[in-house]
């Protein structure tokens, strides 16, 4: 029976990482779609540079991935997938400050690259998050 808790409550627990994965993936998937948009559809390429996607995108990623990160310090005790999580962060942050603060020749490609290691960088992170946690739970 408690092996059975165990084991629902560890995919349970998978649910903020794997819900960063998806918005990490999306974000990169975002960053790399929208210069092929913007010269083959520059209607719908200007409406996903809008500042409140961007915005949206920032606000869910970086606490979700500290959720993720911080939380799951408790179960394997391993702060490596926090680093990774940090260095991905620290790119995506980079990544919008270099779309508000830079003009758009130095900024656009400053912010495309940056976003996507970012991007990666957490996708990673919580992939090693999850491998961690489902390793310091099962019993070999």
């Amino acid at each position: 029976m408690e092996n059975h808790l165990k084991e629902v409550n560890t995919k349970t627990e998978e649910v903020s990482d794997k819900a960063g994965i998806i918005l990490s993936v999306i974000c990169c998937i975002h960053c790399m779609a929208i210069p092929f948009l913007m010269i083959f559809a520059p209607s719908i390429g200007q409406m996903f540079e809008e500042e409140w996607i961007h915005l949206l995108g920032f606000i869910f990623v970086v606490p979700l991935g500290l959720y993720a990160f911080i939380t799951k310090l408790k179960v394997h005790d391993d702060k490596r997938p926090l680093y990774v999580g940090l260095v991905g962060m620290t790119f995506v942050i980079i990544g919008h400050l270099c779309h508000e603060f830079l003009s758009h020749d130095i900024g656009e490609p400053l912010e495309l690259v940056a976003s996507i290691v970012g991007g990666l960088a957490l996708v990673s992170a919580h992939l090693f998050n999850i491998k961690l946690c489902r390793c310091n739970t099962c019993h070999h």
